[in-house]
C-alpha cells in the first residue's frame, strides 16, 4: 500500500508512489487482471497518490462484462495486461472474479467519480474532464459546482466523437499540461477511453480514469439505476430497458460474448 511515508521528500529510497500503487495484489477473471483489496481503500490510494506523481501517470480502467467481451481482441487485451489499475466495475464480473479468485475490489465508475470528487480540499487534486459535447460538460460542470463545492475543476474539453487525429491529441495534451490537472476523467466511450487514458498516463503525471457514463450520471442527463438494480447485478437490464435502440447490441450480444470468452478462458 502506499503509506504517507512513502510520498514525503524525507521517503529514502523507497518504491516510487506510482510503482507501489502499480504493484497491488491482483486475481485474475475471464483473462482481465483485477485488482483484489477493496474499492474503499483503492480510492484511498489513489487520493493519497495523485498530487505526488513526478514523470508518468496511472492508468485506472473499470471493467465490466462488456469490457471483457471486447478483449477478444489481442490489442484491446493488451491494454487491460499493461501496467494500471483494473477495477471490476460491473457486478456480474466481481461474482465471477469471487467465485474464481476469491477476493477482488468491486467499484463502479460512476460512485468512484462521485467519491473523489467529495475528497478533501487538503488532497490537492485537480480534476480535468474529457469527453462529451460542449453543453453536456456545462451541464455536468454546474451539477459539480452545485453538488461538489469543494471539489477543483481545472479544465474540460470536449473532443471529436470520430478517431482523434494527431492534432486532436496534441491540443488535449497541451490543455492537461497548462491546466496543471493530476486526476485526469475520460468518457469518451468504450473501447476508446481505455486506449486513451493508457496515452494519456504515459504523458502526464497524474490518474487517468477511464469512466464511461459517469459524466452523464452525474449530470443528470441519464438517470442511473436504482441501487436495488446495481446490486442484484441487473443494472444493465435497467439501461437496455430505458435504452434498448442505443444499447440492445451492447448489453443482449455483448453478454453472451462476455459468458462465452469467459467460460473458455478459464478452461483454457
Amino acid at each position: 500500500m502506499v503509506t504517507h511515508r512513502d510520498v514525503l521528500p524525507d521517503g529514502g529510497d523507497k518504491a516510487s508512489p506510482r510503482d507501489t500503487l502499480l504493484a497491488l495484489p491482483t486475481v485474475r477473471a475471464a483473462g482481465v487482471p483485477l485488482v483484489a483489496i477493496p474499492g474503499s481503500k483503492i480510492l484511498d490510494e489513489l487520493r493519497l497518490i495523485a498530487d505526488h506523481l513526478d514523470d508518468a501517470g496511472v492508468p485506472v480502467h473499470f471493467v465490466n462484462a462488456y469490457t471483457v467481451s471486447l478483449t477478444a481482441d489481442e490489442r484491446y487485451l493488451r491494454v487491460f495486461q499493461s501496467d494500471g489499475l483494473n477495477i471490476a466495475d460491473g457486478t456480474p464480473l466481481a461474482w465471477i472474479a469471487r467465485r474464481t479468485s476469491g477476493q477482488v475490489a468491486h467499484l463502479r465508475g460512476p460512485d468512484a467519480f462521485r467519491e473523489l470528487l467529495s475528497s478533501n480540499p487538503s488532497h490537492g487534486i485537480r480534476h480535468f474532464l474529457l469527453g462529451g459535447s460542449d453543453a453536456s460538460l456545462a451541464r455536468l460542470e454546474q451539477a459539480i459546482a452545485r453538488d461538489y463545492p469543494d471539489a477543483v475543476v481545472v479544465g474540460s474539453f470536449s473532443p471529436p466523437f470520430t478517431d482523434f487525429e494527431a492534432s486532436d491529441r496534441e491540443t488535449i495534451d497541451s490543455l492537461i499540461r497548462e491546466s496543471g490537472a493530476n486526476m485526469l476523467w475520460v468518457g469518451i466511450g468504450t473501447p476508446k477511453q481505455d486506449y486513451e487514458v493508457q496515452r494519456l498516463a504515459e504523458r502526464h503525471p497524474a490518474v487517468v480514469l477511464a469512466v464511461g457514463a459517469a459524466f452523464n450520471f452525474v449530470s443528470g442527463d441519464v438517470v442511473e439505476a436504482p441501487r436495488l438494480w446495481r446490486r442484484t447485478g441487473l443494472e444493465w437490464l435497467y439501461r437496455l430497458f430505458r435504452e434498448p435502440r442505443r444499447l440492445w447490441r451492447r448489453y443482449l450480444l455483448g453478454n453472451v460474448r462476455f459468458l462465452l470468452l469467459a467460460l473458455r478462458r478459464r478452461r483454457g
